[in-house]
């Protein structure tokens, strides 16, 4: 039935389409994700670059939600135009189009313009899905991104998304949502340049960057979502924030 509702959502005009998606997204998100946000009274009020982890396609319009009303263009794979499911849900956000595990210098590009025209952008720097939920190893374009753009970049940890929608390698566009307990921790903003004495004598520069980015993540997150970055440098950041906020509906 759910696949048939989007299917005949999608013959609807773009601007109708979006809108009446998103009000359904909203109602959906609003009585199964039982979500909290924390640190978002101290985000930069300027243009951010935010990485996150990324454990399920509930992901982007969880953050969404989240930031609202900031607007911010998430960076989204293009397998996304694979389903009408999930076109339809990547169409209620803002979105650049990038090819997975492939140099999309074009993707790329066009985050840094963004960026340096104003505009808050937000990227899974993992590349995917993670299917154990820990955070897997950053790709080196996010590093990239952040060195030319030269604004803050911003720490968000994901918690409990993986159990809202979970992933079905079999049928993507068939994924389900559950009740779940959510969570959202934006991190303290940093600089490229705060990442020198962590990087310096690295025989990878560019991913002890993007690992040293990461880590600002994994410090955010519990330890069994910390993946390959468990145990790592530990910047500052809160362990148990002190004020939490449901995302508004």
């Amino acid at each position: 039935m759910l696949r048939v509702l989007f299917a005949l959502m999608s013959l609807l005009p773009y601007g109708l389409r979006r809108h009446v998606v998103r009000g359904l997204m909203h109602g959906v998100w609003g009585r199964l994700s039982h979500a909290r946000v924390y640190g978002l009274k101290d985000l930069p009020a300027g243009p951010c670059l935010f990485i996150c982890n990324h454990l399920s396609n509930a992901d982007g319009f969880t953050l969404y939600r989240a930031l609202r009303p900031r607007n911010v263009v998430f960076l989204a794979g293009v397998k996304l135009h694979g389903t009408v499911m999930t076109r339809l849900a990547a169409e209620t956000m803002d979105t650049i189009d990038i090819t997975p595990n492939s140099p999309d210098i074009e993707a790329l590009r066009r985050c840094v313009e963004l960026l340096k025209g104003g505009q808050s952008v937000l990227i899974f720097p993992e590349g995917g899905r993670s299917r154990s939920a820990g955070l897997l190893q950053a790709k080196k374009g996010v590093g990239l991104i952040a060195k030319r753009a030269g604004v803050p970049i911003v720490p968000v940890a994901l918690t409990g998304t993986e159990k809202l929608m979970p992933i079905n390698d079999s049928d993507m566009g068939g994924e389900r949502l559950f009740h779940a307990d959510v969570t959202v921790t934006f991190g303290p903003a940093f600089r490229m340049e705060d990442l020198e004495p962590e990087v310096a004598g690295s025989s990878d520069a560019r991913q002890a960057l993007v690992d040293a980015m990461m880590r600002r993540v994994a410090a955010l997150l519990p330890p069994a979502y910390q993946g390959v970055y468990a145990g790592g440098t530990d910047p500052v950041a809160p362990t148990a924030p002190p004020s939490a906020v449901p995302p508004s509906a």
